[in-house]
């Protein structure tokens, strides 16, 4: 079938309108609900990548090529400053994390991880035959690194650290993570998801990602889900030393979409996008914490695209207050049944939290 112009510029309309168009169009006249409890980057891919993925669609016939893919991998090798055989691409870093997770289930492994976290990898490894032993944070809401190491046994094959956290936000100084990695026993891999780390400002909170030129394996984690706005298009990588690289790529159970491919290359050039992004994020953060201090709520010390607060009541209670006036917050993290993890959204859209949260306090 033939592809006039006109096919070609509606679909590029819809990847340029913005987010949520698709959710407006279809809503009938009814107000769409603030969806703010999915930790979505609500400024959407840069401009740069949605018109590489519009371009795209003429392609989308087509499986990615050779091309496509290693100049992505290219291109990540040197936005990381690692060879090319550092690199292992995945359909979002949640399939990376699973595939990490059957790695690590092999002959009856263990998996330690920090409670609450991000559960994509321990649940998938349950789910291979793994014993999960879970740490809980600290009175910080931070990794336990003393606990988690004291943890560890002769069975354990992986610990998993998501830093900066989620669901709680927090996150740990590069050099605490550092002495906890050369600590391990040899047998345990560390898995560090930085899913988040783009929005991090505290004092030492950076990437690890150089421990992967290390004596012993690491493996680092990062998604084009967050700053760069793509949950929907699925794209992730992983940065390893090249055996361990080569039995992720092996453990894959896909590969990445075309469009994806394009519009993440594309992305990683667009920096100056990125950067107001961020700035637009972290602004917003600062004004939520502000007013969650003037509430006298506490939170948890945030460094990522959302906030995770004690609303001071049943989170059931809260939730439904702030549905009812069409806004979704996040769900409930046990042991933490009174805390609950927002997104930040646009800037009316946190002013809309923001107006709501008072409302629901005095309900």
């Amino acid at each position: 079938m033939a592809i006039n112009r006109r096919d070609v510029l509606s679909a590029s309309a819809l990847l340029l309108a913005g987010p949520g168009f698709a959710l407006r169009a279809a809503a009938d006249g009814a107000a769409a609900p603030l969806v703010l409890c999915w930790n979505e980057n609500p400024y959407g891919p840069s401009p740069a990548a949605r018109r590489a993925a519009a371009a795209a669609l003429a392609d989308a016939c087509r499986y990615p090529s050779d091309a496509d893919l290693e100049g992505l991998t290219a291109a990540l090798a040197a936005h990381e400053q690692v060879p090319p055989e550092y690199i292992v691409t995945g359909t979002g870093s949640g399939e990376l994390l699973c595939a990490l997770a059957l790695v690590c289930a092999r002959e009856g492994g263990e998996v330690i991880a920090a409670q609450p976290t991000y559960l994509e990898l321990t649940d998938y490894a349950r789910g291979c035959g793994a014993e999960v032993r879970f740490v809980p944070v600290d009175a910080e809401l931070r990794h336990d690194l003393g606990a988690m190491a004291a943890a560890a046994s002769p069975r354990t094959r992986g610990m998993y650290l998501c830093n900066p956290n989620n669901p709680t936000g927090t996150a740990l100084p590069a050099d605490a993570l550092r002495q906890l990695i050369r600590a391990l026993p040899p047998q345990v891999l560390p898995i560090v998801d930085e899913a988040y780390m783009d929005f991090a400002t505290a004092p030492g909170v950076a990437s690890v990602a150089d421990l992967v030129r290390g004596e012993r394996p690491v493996v680092v984690l990062r998604t084009f889900s967050k700053i760069h706005g793509m949950a929907g298009m699925r794209m992730g990588y992983a940065i390893a030393p090249p055996q361990l690289a080569r039995s992720l790529r092996a453990a894959r159970m896909t590969t990445p979409n075309l469009l994806a491919v394009r519009a993440a290359r594309a992305s990683l050039e667009d920096q100056e996008f990125l950067a107001a992004t961020r700035s637009r994020i972290l602004a917003s953060r600062t004004r939520i914490t502000t007013e969650l201090a003037r509430q006298r709520l506490r939170y948890a010390e945030p460094q990522g695209n959302f906030v995770f607060f004690d609303t001071g009541m049943p989170l059931a209670t809260f939730t439904a207050r702030m549905k009812a006036r069409n806004i979704l917050v996040g769900r409930l993290f046990p042991p933490f049944d009174s805390w609950c993890r927002l997104t930040i959204g646009t800037e009316p859209e946190v002013a809309a939290f923001l107006k709501a949260l008072a409302a629901s306090l005095s309900a």
